[in-house]
C-alpha cells in the first residue's frame, strides 16, 4: 500500500496555533543534530518531517552550531556538541539510564536553544519523539525541564504473523505488514511502522507467531501448515532479516525471532532437539553464532513450548528450565534472551492453576538470560480476569508481563473497546508479595524483566482495523514507558495529536474510550467475574467473536443449581495460590469483590448480593446495561458528526452499529443459556 494510503496515527504534526508559532519558530526553526549514528540520522529525518507540518515552514538542519541565529535546537549527547557539554549540569546525563533523556530550554552564549540530550544514542531518539508530541498537543517549551526514563528495561511488541502466508492470528487489521517472501526489499511502512513504535518508547519487536508451527484438526498434511515461522531459522531466511533489522535499528528497537523447540530437528540434521542432548546444544550454538554474524544487535528469542501442539522439552521428559537454558547457552555470549512463555494447561481440570503450579518450583534455576513471560491473568486475556499468581511468586527469576493488545475477546477490532483502564487495574493490583513494592506494576524492572504487548498491527488502512483501536497500541507504549500516568492524560494525548484540540472531540471521544471496557465486559459476561462464553469454531472470522456458552461450560459452571466455578479451597484450590490477605479475600464469598465472584465461587442463582439483589438478576441487568451502554457510546460518536473528517468519522460509526448489533447478540443468547438452567424469569420482564 503506498504511503498516502494508510493513516499517519498520532504522527499527524497539524500546523500548531499562532500564538504557540512564534515560540517554537524562534527554538525550533533551526537544529543542531548529531550525525554519528543511524539513530542520529532517523532523528533528523523526523525533524524534517514533522517541523514544516507543525510550524509551516521548513527546518535548516546544521552540521555544527548556528551562531548567527536567535534560538535552536540541539540534540545530542555531551560528547557530540559543546553547547550541550556546557549547558547541561555534570552528572545530569550520566545518571540516566540509556533509554533516559534531558529535554532543557537553555540560553547560551546569548541564544535561546532548546536540548534534547542523553547518554546513548536511542535515548536521543525517545527524547526527540517526546518533544514532538509536546509541540503536536501545543505545550509551552520556553522554560521545559524535563528528565525521563523508562520503567521497565524492556518493552517489546509480540506479533502473531504468520510469515510466508502473510496471516496474522488474532490480528483483525488485514494481513501481515511484513511480506517475508520480499525480504531484502524494504517498504515505508515498516519504517513508518518503526517511527510509530520509537515514539512510544518501544525497543523491541518479535517478528512472528509464538505459534511456529501447527496442524489444522484432523490434518496430518504438513503441506496444509497454517503456521510456519520455524522457517525463519533457515539461513536464507535470516540474511533476509538484516535489511529488516536495520531500519528497526535506526529507532532503537531490536529484532526478536519465536522459534521452534524442535528447529534442530526440523531444519538441522538431527534426529533430535532433547535439550540435554549436545549434539542439540551446539546447533543451538552454532545458530545464534550465524545469527548475531548478519544482526549483530538481535535480541534474542521468543519460544512457546509444551503448550497447544508445540514441540517443547516434556517430549524427553525435560522440564521448562532445562528447555529455556538450553537456547540460553547458546544466546549467551552475544548478549541474547531468551522469552521463555509460561501459557501451559491442558494437565490440570482447572486452567487457572497450571502456570503457578508448572514454574513456581523452578524459581531460582532458569538461566540469568532467561526471561519467564507471563499473561496478566490465569486464563487467557479475557476481557476481565485476576492477575497471574505468579507475579510476586518466582523473586529469583526475570519476569516478562504479556498483555494483549489486539481484541481477541473484546470485539476484534470491530468494537470500540479500550484496553488501557483493564491493564491500570491489573498494573495497580497489589499481589502483598513478600517484598516493600508489592503492585504489579512494581514487578519486571530488573534488567532482563519487562512487558510486551500483543499487537494488533496489520495491512489495514487504519493499522489496527479500526481507528479508536489506534488508542490501544498508543496507550501500552505510554503505559509502560511509565506506568504512574493515569488513563485520562494518557487518552487525552491520544485524542489530540489524532483528532485535534477541539475540546468536545476531546471530551467525548475520552467518555468513549474510558467508559468502553466496563461496557464490553457486560454485554459479554453479565459481569461478576464470568468467562470464556465465546464461539471457539474454526472458522477464522467467527472463532472468540461469537457468543457460544455452551462450548465452555467448565469455565462458567453454569447448571440447575447455579453458577460459577469454585476456585476456592474446597474447589480447585486457585485463590491459595494468592498470598495473604488476598487469598482470604478472594476466598470468603462475603469479602470477595464481585467483579471476581463467580470467578471463584459456585454460587446458587438466587443467592443474594450485598445489594440484595441475586446473581441470576444482576447478570440479566449488566447484559442489558452493557447493551445500552453500547448504544450511548455511539450516540455520542454520532453527535461529533461535522467535527471529525468523513473517512475516520463514517468508518468509526459503521463500526459502531455492528457493536451494538452484536451486544445484543450476546445478550439475548446467554441470558436465554441463564435462563434455562436457573429458570428464574427476570424481574423486567425482558428474559423468559
Amino acid at each position: 500500500m503506498p504511503r498516502d494510503q494508510y493513516d499517519d496515527c498520532w504522527l499527524r504534526y497539524d500546523r500548531v496555533s499562532e500564538d504557540q508559532r512564534a515560540s517554537y519558530r524562534r527554538r525550533l526553526k533551526h537544529a543542531y543534530v548529531a550525525e554519528e549514528s543511524p539513530e542520529c540520522t532517523a532523528v533528523r529525518d523526523e525533524l524534517r518531517e514533522a517541523i514544516p507540518g507543525l510550524l509551516d515552514e521548513d527546518v535548516h538542519l546544521w552540521q555544527h552550531r548556528p551562531e548567527t541565529v536567535d534560538g535552536f535546537l540541539a540534540i545530542g549527547t555531551p560528547g557530540d556538541m559543546e553547547v550541550i557539554a556546557e549547558s547541561i549540569p555534570d552528572g545530569a546525563v550520566d545518571d540516566l539510564d540509556d533509554d533516559g533523556y534531558l529535554i532543557r530550554s537553555v540560553e547560551y552564549e546569548g541564544q535561546d536553544c532548546l536540548v534534547v540530550t542523553s547518554g546513548a544514542d536511542q535515548g536521543l531518539v525517545y527524547g526527540t519523539f517526546h518533544l514532538l508530541r509536546l509541540l503536536n498537543m501545543g505545550e509551552a517549551i520556553d522554560e521545559i525541564d524535563v528528565r525521563e526514563e523508562p520503567a521497565y528495561a524492556n518493552r517489546v511488541i509480540n506479533h502473531w504473523d504468520c510469515p510466508f502466508r502473510r496471516t496474522v492470528e488474532r490480528g483483525y487489521a488485514g494481513e501481515s505488514i511484513f511480506d517475508f517472501d520480499r525480504l531484502p526489499d524494504l517498504r515505508d511502512r515498516y519504517e513508518d511502522y518503526a517511527r510509530l513504535l520509537a515514539s512510544l518508547g518501544i525497543n523491541g519487536v518479535v517478528l512472528n507467531n509464538v505459534n511456529t508451527e501447527y496442524y489444522p484438526r484432523g490434518s496430518t498434511n504438513e503441506a496444509s501448515q497454517e503456521f510456519d515461522g520455524w522457517r525463519l531459522l533457515e539461513t536464507r531466511r535470516l540474511e533476509d532479516l538484516t535489511s529488516l533489522a536495520s531500519v528497526f535499528r535506526r529507532y532503537g528497537i531490536q529484532i526478536y525471532l519465536s522459534v521452534n523447540f524442535g528447529a534442530p530437528k526440523r531444519i538441522g540434521d538431527l534426529d533430535t532437539f532433547d535439550p540435554l542432548d549436545e549434539d542439540v546444544r551446539q546447533w543451538w550454538r552454532e545458530k545464534a553464532d550465524e545469527i548475531y554474524d548478519l544482526i549483530p544487535d538481535f535480541g534474542g528469542f521468543l519460544v512457546k513450548a509444551d503448550s497447544e501442539g508445540q514441540d517443547g522439552p516434556y517430549n524427553y521428559d525435560r522440564d521448562h528450565v532445562e528447555g529455556a537454558n538450553a537456547l540460553a547457552q547458546a544466546l549467551e555470549p552475544h548478549g541474547g534472551r531468551v522469552w521463555w512463555r509460561a501459557f501451559v494447561y491442558g494437565s490440570h481440570e482447572d486452567r487457572a492453576i497450571q502456570a503457578y503450579d508448572t514454574f513456581e518450583p523452578l524459581d531460582g534455576d532458569f538461566a540469568e538470560n532467561v526471561t519467564v513471560q507471563v499473561k496478566n491473568g490465569p486464563i487467557d486475556f479475557q476481557p476481565r480476569e485476576p492477575v497471574s499468581t505468579l507475579f510476586g511468586a518466582m523473586p529469583e527469576t526475570d519476569l516478562g508481563l504479556e498483555l494483549q493488545i489486539t481484541g481477541e475477546y473484546t470485539g476484534q477490532g470491530v468494537h470500540a473497546t479500550s484496553h488501557l483502564p483493564m491493564w491500570k487495574e491489573i498494573l495497580e493490583f497489589d499481589t502483598h508479595a513478600d517484598r516493600q513494592e508489592s503492585r504489579v506494576q512494581d514487578f519486571f524492572r530488573g534488567d532482563g524483566e519487562g512487558v510486551v504487548g500483543v499487537t494488533s498491527i496489520g495491512e489495514d488502512r487504519t493499522w489496527t482495523g479500526h481507528y479508536l483501536m489506534q488508542s490501544n497500541l498508543y496507550a501500552f507504549g505510554r503505559l509502560i514507558w511509565d506506568p504512574d500516568l493515569d488513563a485520562e492524560t494518557i487518552t487525552d494525548e491520544w485524542i489530540t495529536q489524532t483528532f485535534g484540540a477541539d475540546e468536545e472531540v476531546i471530551d467525548t471521544v475520552r467518555e468513549i474510550l474510558l467508559d468502553s471496557w466496563e461496557a464490553c465486559i457486560d454485554y459479554e459476561t453479565g459481569g461478576l467475574g464470568l468467562i470464556h462464553m465465546m464461539h471457539n469454531g474454526q472458522e477464522y472470522l467467527e472463532n472468540h467473536y461469537l457468543p457460544s456458552p455452551g462450548e465452555w461450560p467448565g469455565y462458567h459452571g453454569a447448571t440447575e443449581d447455579g453458577i460459577g466455578y469454585d476456585r476456592t479451597s474446597s474447589g480447585s484450590g486457585y485463590a491459595q495460590q494468592f498470598r495473604e490477605p488476598v487469598a482470604e479475600r478472594f476466598e470468603d464469598v462475603e469479602t470477595c469483590p464481585e467483579k471476581y465472584l463467580l470467578f471463584f465461587h459456585h454460587l446458587p442463582w438466587d443467592h443474594k448480593l450485598e445489594d440484595g439483589t441475586t446473581v441470576i438478576q444482576r447478570l440479566y441487568d449488566n447484559f442489558y446495561d452493557g447493551v445500552e451502554e453500547a448504544e450511548r457510546l455511539r450516540d455520542l460518536w454520532m453527535s461529533l458528526e461535522g467535527k471529525i473528517d468523513d473517512r475516520r468519522f463514517e468508518h468509526v460509526a459503521t463500526r459502531f452499529d455492528e457493536q451494538v448489533h452484536q451486544a445484543e447478540k450476546w445478550r439475548d443468547v446467554i441470558t436465554g443459556y441463564f435462563y434455562d438452567f436457573a429458570e428464574i424469569e427476570d424481574e423486567q420482564g425482558r428474559v423468559s
